[in-house]
């Protein structure tokens, strides 16, 4: 199909590295969409497998795909590379491994049109090797004005707390619709510096928004990857995820309540929970208590462990914390599952 387009009302940009096995179903699911206005920018981020050819057939066949070939940058590299280029008011973002229901543009540019909104947010599926699962979260109907933006929409992103009464948000920049004015420069932080960055990215979002709206519509479907850098070792897990925490602090440093000390609070923690989380991934306990021993030396943990308000943890949490600060290297490593269940 070869329609000719005047400026498209959205821009969705898809970041591409080495997902030939997964790619096909991902843009075929961007071309069956109903809402048929807009413009899919591919963008390359030198892979080394088939993609960029994937992408090229796909461009030929219609001009509302444009492919971008550029040196390997990373994800949010790629991401800022195809927002530079699209041109579109309304603007969303999907991974390469990922695909859509076939009515997600619409429902959500109606959405955000009927409601003036800066942002739109659905819920998704998740596809373990094609196994759907449902029981994903769920998202509230909801919209939030601007004077409850920070309390509502950032909170619960930035720093998770999982006692009664505290909501609890994911923060990805997928499954998601922008008001294009709404995302600044300082969004677009690499995954290579930050963990995690789709956090960061609304944070620094937040700032712009007048309107947010949430639907629980799960139009998304997210691919459990095994081979994705969620699922891998990173060697320098605890100074990105103090960066996190650094930009947390500054960016809160003139706003101050208890309610926003107290997920201050849990962004610190999460960066030790986070590191814990990651030793493991080496499955080599000298490794793993090198690791932690490492992150329980500096001083920004021990910071971060006072600063911890036990009655707003899990048990799980609790024993965690316990652990951590009496040593007990071994017992930490033998109670991964325990510390770590779903």
């Amino acid at each position: 199909m070869n329609e000719k387009l005047t400026k498209p009302n959205v821009s969705l940009i898809v970041p591409v590295f080495n997902q030939e096995k997964y790619l096909h179903q991902c843009i075929k699911s961007i071309l069956e969409q109903s809402y048929r206005d807009f413009e899919c920018v591919l963008v390359d981020d030198g892979s080394k497998d088939s993609s960029l050819e994937i992408c090229e057939e796909y461009a030929e066949k219609d001009n509302r795909i444009k492919v971008i070939h550029k040196s390997n940058g990373g994800l949010t590299s790629a991401r800022k590379f195809g927002f530079d280029l699209s041109s579109a008011e309304y603007v969303c973002f999907l991974d390469s491994d990922d695909y859509l229901h076939r009515d997600f543009l619409k429902v959500l540019l109606n959405k955000i049109m009927e409601m003036d909104a800066d942002v739109v947010t659905c819920g998704h599926y998740q596809d373990a090797d094609g196994k759907i699962i449902e029981n994903t979260f769920e998202f509230p109907n909801l919209l939030i004005e601007k004077d409850n933006i920070v309390k509502e929409y950032l909170l619960p992103v930035i720093g998770k707390i999982y006692a009664s009464g505290y909501l609890n948000y994911p923060g990805y920049v997928w499954g998601r619709i922008y008001r294009r004015k709404c995302i600044s420069e300082n969004c677009f932080v690499s995954e290579r510096e930050v963990y995690t960055e789709d956090d960061i990215f609304q944070m620094y979002l937040s700032a712009n928004l007048n309107k947010a709206v949430f639907i629980p519509d799960k139009l998304v479907y997210y691919r459990i990857n095994e081979t994705s850098l969620t699922h891998a070792y990173r060697e320098n897990m605890w100074d990105m995820l103090k960066e996190r925490h650094r930009r947390v602090e500054d960016f809160f440093c003139n706003l101050r309540n208890i309610e926003i000390y107290d997920r201050v609070a849990a962004s610190g923690f999460y960066a030790v929970y986070v590191t814990l989380r990651n030793a493991y991934e080496q499955n080599d306990y000298g490794k793993f208590k090198y690791d932690i021993s490492c992150m329980l030396k500096d001083s920004f943990s021990k910071k971060v462990l006072k600063k911890i308000d036990f009655r707003k943890l899990r048990p799980r949490q609790k024993l965690m914390i316990i652990l951590l600060s009496c040593r007990m290297y071994f017992a930490l490593y033998k109670l991964k599952n325990a510390l770590f269940s779903n």
